[in-house]
């Protein structure tokens, strides 16, 4: 059975593995040999699924028979032959296969319905003498799995009829699930299966070669510098004050000190081996937070203690050391689904390889006799492959076929991997192609597994002679390996050297081959120029292009991604060509690192190339203490050449890119950097008490960062621009940037008649906060939504609160008090107008004593009294007036 791959038919694969398994339960009756030969009948079974269904959707229909042919073993043994009728709702009918089943007697196939309205849809089986063929390796006729049932016939049958309604509507698919906004981990959930564009594992070595592309990434990759944690490595940085400047060593000169070939990522998990003295094994850490998960031991005193070679040798990892890793995706009958391994080619014994889970680090098997030579190609199902092409056959070293293969087919018959633990297998027998071919020279320039193979040699063009080029190129469609289909000669460039071979780093170096964008490719570091040919025709394309900064001397590196040709190293600038027509499509300069570097540019090391992303890193070859400042990571974006960020690091010689980070050491300090997107807390208060309706309120809250390292967890969220000096700010010791902004957050409220208000967006401070006045337009109970929709350096978050707008209360009227009697008051005396009296003889009297008045006191606490009841009758009828306004 051939498992399809397409998502649309997923739901096929699951249904026939719910056949598969349900028929292998169903063993064969133990019968022995018989005359005459039975006749045994079948009964046949046909499934449409889904039914209903729309028009023009594809459909699976499912077939299968009561018996599984006795005599299969795997690929080998018979196979029922069926049909299908689908009769058409005006009775047309139309006869589909004939399909062989699979070794459980069962297959399927998949229909689109064009016509509404119901269909009839019936399975045939025919009928079958049983013959035993093929017969398997190492078997005959009476040896063979069902040898009883040769010559037996199996009787035709033809199921039930199933009818199908097909409908104007279509059937919807499952909802998929949004790719995500806020902060997520592995595992992933089966359920988000479009998720799969985002994810991605580092697994090594040929594994991130995609087509033409190296140092390739799969899934997403950061587009800021944001740090999500760091964790020491080894002793680094400055040492003390009797040191000055200088730096504890990096492990750079010459030696491979810190052996960061072996940088692995798999299942957001982070691999690296321990070879900083004493070399002891390896680091398990989990990419989302840098913590330890294991730590692995080897075993055994460190080897190459002494001498090798030109160098001395510090030691290394005496067995296990971690070279790459695998995920198998092992599909059968029986099995579905990935493995994940990781690898080590330094086993106990030479050419012995180790193979480890990859969740858990132990040990499982080896592999011994290893057919390493060749070109290292992952194929499509994970293997790890070894191409070779030597005295006229070509072959493919396969890992998985080593494991998998038995002699005696005792348990691989059924089609399942079971890898014995703590054995070790025999490399020999890892051969999954082994076939001659026409004589061709030269060496492998490009594989695709499944349809062909490049190969070639250069030539030669100088002042000694032209000798033509000529690249062919050969099947490896499955059934057709080996065979030719083409050869193509060509002229290769002149030399600028008369006689290379005795002129340093003269000739012209190539082909590289592009099948993907059909070129293939020359240079010449003495003249620093390129030249592109024509991969149909042989003939050039294009060049000499313009000579490339002198520095380009030492290595004209490029990668080749998108349609452009990359080049880059110690001339500090990054050229991006058309690659089908030479022309510069755009350029990027490095910059000068004034008198901290002797070079006229940083130097450009390739770290990874990702989701339209180009990563490049500075390092020297063999770099002095103290390191010379100015040395980065940068993020260019590969269609225009933009800078979308840049950061202090001065890297080690591999990148690890996954699930949308990027893993590196940094020799400034000796610790892993882990950079991408982290996780972000929004808050957002209103006023506890309620407010006053046509007053004014101020929300306010914080935007943080949540990242789990200690340095950066609680700190502001701060713009994606700002955010290089603001990492350095946190993890390095650097200055701490006084015009860093903040990041943008969105305030919405729900009033209390369930309306959407937008009250705007705030944008927060260096500190992280934010802050915005709002008057609210109604009275009532307020629902406040704060939302950080996030960046390229934070995920999103949100946060709500709540308050109250009360009617706000109106002037009173007054009040008018009841006339009432007035209290007595004491009349003062007059003094009246003067008159002339007439002249009297006064006569003498006494003045009668009088006694102090109290009618003024009186008066002022009936006065009191009084007021007090107005008052009091103001605010019983200002309450009631209220009470009646809600």
């Amino acid at each position: 059975m051939q498992i399809l791959k397409n998502k649309t038919k997923i739901s096929a694969i699951t249904f026939v593995l719910v056949l598969t398994f349900s028929a292998i339960l169903a063993a064969l009756p133990n019968v022995t040999a018989h005359e005459p030969a039975w006749e045994i009948p079948t009964w046949t079974y046909v499934s449409v699924s889904p039914n209903p269904i729309g028009v023009g959707q594809e459909a699976l229909i499912a077939f299968w028979i009561n018996a599984i042919p006795p005599t299969a073993e795997g690929a080998t043994g018979d196979r029922w032959t069926f049909w299908v009728d689908v009769t058409k709702p005006d009775g047309t009918k139309q006869t589909l296969g004939p399909f062989k089943s699979d070794p459980v007697g069962g297959s399927y196939t998949l229909y689109t319905f064009t016509d509404v309205g119901t269909h009839t849809v019936t399975a045939r089986m025919d009928e079958h003498k049983v013959t035993g063929l093929p017969l398997p390796k190492d078997k005959n006729i009476n040896t063979i799995r069902g040898a009883a049932y040769v010559n037996d016939t199996y009787l035709g049958s033809t199921s039930d009829p199933v009818s199908v309604t097909v409908q104007q509507e279509p059937i919807q698919p499952y909802q998929e699930t949004p790719l995500p906004t806020q902060f997520w981990t592995r595992p992933i959930s089966g359920i988000n299966r479009n998720w799969a564009e985002i994810a991605g594992n580092w697994l090594g070595g040929a594994a991130q070669t995609n087509g033409p592309t190296t140092n390739y990434g799969y899934g997403a990759a950061p587009e800021s510098a944001h740090i999500m944690w760091t964790t020491p490595y080894w002793a680094g940085g400055l040492m003390d004050s009797r040191f000055g400047d200088l730096a504890y060593y990096t492990g750079m000169s010459y030696e491979d000190f810190h052996d960061f070939s072996s940088l692995l990522i798999l299942n957001g998990k982070v691999y690296y081996n321990i070879v900083n003295q004493p070399r002891a094994g390896w680091n398990c850490l989990n990419l989302y937070t840098g913590e330890i998960e294991y730590f692995h031991n080897t075993t055994g005193p460190a080897t190459d203690v002494t001498s090798t070679g030109n160098f001395d040798q510090s030691g290394g990892l005496p067995v296990g050391k971690l070279s790459f890793a695998q995920i198998y995706d092992y599909e059968s009958p029986n099995q579905h689904g990935g493995l994940p391994y990781l690898w080590s080619v330094d086993g106990p014994t030479p050419n012995t390889w180790m193979m480890f889970d990859g969740f858990s680090g132990n040990y499982i098997c080896s592999i011994a006799n290893v057919s390493s030579s060749g070109t290292a190609v992952y194929g499509k199902d994970g293997s790890i492959l070894r191409y070779r092409i030597n005295n006229g056959r070509l072959t493919v070293w396969n890992t998985s076929r080593a494991i998998w293969y038995e002699p005696s087919w005792s348990s691989n018959e059924y089609w399942m991997w079971r890898p014995d633990y703590n054995t070790t297998y025999d490399g020999n027998n890892g051969f999954s192609l082994n076939v001659s071919v026409p004589d061709v020279q030269g060496s492998i320039r490009e594989i695709r597994e499944g349809e062909f193979m490049i190969g070639g040699v250069s030539g030669q063009n100088d002042d000694r002679g032209v000798e033509q080029g000529h690249l062919w190129c050969l099947s490896l469609k499955p059934g057709e390996e080996g065979t030719l289909l083409w050869n193509i000669t060509f002229t290769p460039p002149k030399s600028t050297a008369s006689d290379p071979s005795i002129v340093n780093a003269g000739g012209i170096s190539g082909p590289t081959v592009d099948s993907y964008d059909g070129v293939f490719l020359f240079e010449e570091r003495l003249t620093r120029q390129r030249w592109g040919y024509s991969l149909e025709t042989g003939q050039k394309l294009w060049g000499p292009t313009e000579p490339e900064d002198q520095w380009m001397f030492y290595g004209m590196n490029d990668v080749i991604y998108q349609g452009k040709l990359f080049s880059f190293y110690y001339g500090g600038m990054l050229t991006a060509y058309d690659i089908k027509t030479g022309d510069i499509v755009w350029k990027y300069s490095a910059g000068t690192l004034g008198f901290e570097t002797p070079y006229s540019g940083a130097e450009l090391d390739l770290g990874g190339v990702a989701d339209g992303k180009l990563y490049f890193y500075s390092t020297e070859h063999s770099a002095t203490t103290p390191l010379w400042r100015g040395q980065y990571i940068r993020c260019i974006n590969a269609s225009d050449g933009e800078e979308l960020w840049k950061i202090h690091n001065w890297a080690g010689r591999n990148f690890a890119v996954s699930d949308g980070y990027i893993v590196t050491l940094n020799h400034y300090d000796m610790q892993l950097y882990c950079y991408g997107k982290g996780p972000s807390a929004t808050t957002v208060t209103g006023p506890d008490t309620v407010i006053p309706l046509g007053t004014s309120v101020m929300i306010k809250g914080t935007v943080t960062d949540q990242t789990p390292s200690s340095e950066a967890k609680g700190t502001p969220a701060i713009a994606d621009e700002y955010q290089p000096a603001w990492m350095e700010y946190l993890y390095m010791q650097r200055p701490r940037p006084t015009d860093a902004k903040g990041v943008t957050v969105k305030l919405t409220a729900i009033d209390p008649n369930g309306n959407y208000q937008d009250i705007g967006e705030a944008v927060t401070d260096i500190d992280g906060n934010f802050g915005k006045m709002w008057q609210p337009p109604v009275p009532g109970e307020y629902h406040i939504t704060a939302t950080f929709e996030g960046s390229e350096s934070y995920w999103s978050s949100h946060a709500t609160t709540y308050f109250g707008v009360a009617e706000a209360p109106s002037a009173a009227t007054p009040i008018e008090p009841e006339p009432t009697t007035p209290a007595p008051t004491t009349t003062e005396p007059t003094t009246p107008e003067p008159t002339t009296p007439e002249p009297t003889t006064p006569e003498p009297t006494e003045p009668e004593p009088t006694e102090p008045a109290e009618a003024p006191f009186i008066t002022t606490e009936i006065a009191i009294l009084a007021v007090v009841a107005v008052a009091c009758v103001i605010g019983v009828v200002s309450f009631w007036k209220l009470r009646k306004r809600k």
